[in-house]
């Protein structure tokens, strides 16, 4: 009977002494990991599935897995992205193409890794028993132009490539929503066609959209960018921080009703639908199987250049390249192929 005891009791202490053992081991382990990387991503408008790659690969560990914290700050009217990042308040940011060349035209640090919209999802939208299909439809008629952002030189640059006389349309100023469509007080609403449209698909009326991109204003949209000093001091950084955020996007378009979910985690004033709608409309805009998600040229970005030169947004003498640069995008691709 004290055999079988003292049995016990050392089977006991071998147990206790392997179960220390291993939480001494897990907590040397975890000791020897290196903390993540806390970095800011300043968003170019409020939460919603316009971002959803970001959210997602913050969500599914994608960040992490890189050795990343990443915390995303929407926009706010205080501080632009671009203000945002070069002023250290956010190490990477979301804007047009526009802000981006824009702003390194002034001499600001800020250069472009990689372009999530392909083109840009500013269009025009009128409902479809008015007939309007294009912009020569808007002769005689009232059209209604959204006036912050870059809606008003787009479609000041559309209709002028089209050659179409303004004074004989009546254009009026409206706001984000197409509750001037529907209320009759104009025959065409501008917006983006990821959003203000499904306004008038969810009231029940059928919408036919022009994208400003088919005519003559194919550029790109939603930009990652970062200062010249993060790129050449930290550029492990900046490359991990992009593999992530394109496994993000790959994710999201193929899960669409798992990515809405993330969305709504961070856009908690939205609608399932709505931003279903969203992620929908922006995956043609993304990825249209031509180029990898995330891709940029010389050609596009030359594009871009062209027509803010002809809006008389960037001076004509402009010819820098230096405000992009698509290292990070061709290594990526590089260790995907191997």
């Amino acid at each position: 009977m004290r055999k079988t005891i003292i049995t016990g009791a050392v089977v006991f202490v071998v147990v206790l002494v392997w179960i220390g053992s291993c939480f001494l081991y897990q907590a040397c382990r975890e000791q020897n990991i290196p903390p993540l990387t806390e970095v800011t991503l300043e968003l170019k408008w409020q939460h919603q599935a316009q971002f959803a790659g970001n959210y997602v690969a913050v969500e599914k560990g994608f960040y992490k897995e890189e050795g990343l914290k990443v915390n995303i700050s929407p926009f706010t009217y205080e501080e632009s992205p671009i203000q945002a990042v070069v002023s250290g308040h956010a190490d990477f940011g979301i804007a047009g193409s526009q802000a981006l060349l824009t702003a390194r035209a002034e001499g600001l640090p800020v250069k472009a890794f990689a372009v999530i919209y392909q083109t840009i999802p500013d269009c025009a939208y009128a409902l479809k028993e008015s007939g309007i299909t294009k912009p020569q439809d808007f002769i005689g008629k009232t059209v209604g132009i959204e006036q912050e952002g870059s809606i008003v030189w787009l479609y000041a640059g559309m209709m002028s490539k089209l050659d179409l006389d303004r004074s004989q349309i009546k254009e009026v100023p409206i706001g984000y929503d197409a509750t001037e469509l529907l209320d009759g007080t104009v025959d065409v609403s501008t917006g983006y066609v990821i959003n203000e449209p499904h306004q008038a698909i969810e009231e029940g009326y059928e919408v036919n959209v022009i994208l400003m991109s088919d005519y003559g204003m194919n550029m790109y949209g939603d930009v990652l960018f970062t200062t010249d000093e993060m790129i050449e001091n930290h550029p492990e950084l900046v490359e991990a921080f992009l593999r992530a955020t394109l496994k993000g996007w790959e994710y999201a378009l193929f899960h669409e009703e798992e990515t809405v979910e993330m969305v709504l985690h961070y856009a908690t004033d939205r609608t399932m639908s709505h931003e279903a709608y969203m992620l929908r409309q922006s995956a043609p805009l993304i990825h249209s199987g031509e180029v990898p998600i995330g891709w940029m040229d010389a050609q596009g970005w030359q594009r871009v250049e062209k027509i803010l030169k002809e809006e008389n947004l960037l001076d004509a003498s402009f010819s820098n390249t230096d405000y992009y640069t698509t290292k990070f995008l061709e290594s990526i691709q590089t260790e995907r192929k191997q």
